[in-house]
């Protein structure tokens, strides 16, 4: 009897009867509306009719999780579900995860940022993009305690050089996760979900399937509410935060697969 029951548990542990996974590479391509985001030299228009520049620009995703056909979830595990997106490093804004289970996939959700509590997680549980001595130095606030989920940087000849302003520059650095303890703030954390539409993604075993998704940046200023850069052209942790990161909820939208 023994003997059958350590046999039945080898075949168990066996290829055979392992859960096969393939891999999903998600290729993000910034943009403004239909145009390429190209750092520094090319102009752009927003729905107020102001004209920008970029000079930086920069987000988080994370929590992604995978929807299948039959309405469950492949939820990627957490401490593998944190990206930085940088403009100024291509290499970034394709990333792959791993070990995705073999079935059919109908859509994609991720959160825009960092969740609540892992921006609030101790310093150990917040590595690669998320070191703030490293990666993610560009993407913190130390006086706020939390992380920048969107940065965007530019000019715009729209914005008056009043005051101590020497040139007409644009800052969004838009975060805030509700805060810890009795320090409540806004919650900015937004969720991106995408519909694969009439696509079918198969994961299959051991092979890899790349998917494209468009980041349309001009979202930030453009939706809900108008954002002009003459009136509001320095936007952090104040209560205007909150109407570009409800613009920007909707700035990813699915492209296909990539062949």
């Amino acid at each position: 009897m023994k003997n059958l029951l350590f046999v039945v548990g080898l075949l168990m542990c066996s290829p055979l009867f392992a859960q096969k996974t393939g891999s999903l590479t998600l290729q993000f391509h910034n943009k403004v509306g239909t145009e390429e985001v190209v750092l520094k030299d090319k102009q752009y228009t927003n729905a107020l009719g102001e004209s920008f520049n970029i000079t930086f620009l920069q987000y988080y995703v994370s929590n992604l999780r995978l929807l299948r056909k039959d309405g469950s979830e492949y939820v990627v595990p957490q401490d593998e579900s944190y990206f930085l997106i940088r403009q100024q490093h291509p290499e970034s804004q394709k990333i792959t995860l791993n070990n995705v289970p073999k079935g059919d996939y109908v859509g994609l959700s991720f959160v825009i940022g960092v969740d609540s509590l892992r921006s609030a997680s101790e310093v150990s549980k917040r590595k690669g993009c998320l070191d703030v001595g490293g990666d993610g130095k560009d993407m913190y606030w130390a006086w706020n305690s939390g992380y920048i989920f969107v940065k965007m940087e530019g000019t715009s000849p729209q914005i008056p050089l009043t005051g101590n302003r020497k040139e007409p520059i644009f800052l969004y650095h838009i975060g805030l996760f509700g805060g810890m303890g009795d320090k409540k703030t806004l919650n900015n954390i937004k969720v991106a979900s995408l519909n694969f539409g009439k696509e079918k993604v198969k994961i299959k075993a051991d092979k890899n399937v790349a998917l494209g998704i468009t980041t349309d940046v001009s979202k930030l200023f453009t939706g809900t509410t108008n954002v002009s850069f003459a009136v509001n052209s320095t936007v952090m942790a104040g209560p205007y935060s909150a109407k570009i990161a409800d613009n920007y909820a909707s700035m990813f939208s699915y492209e296909g697969i990539q062949k």
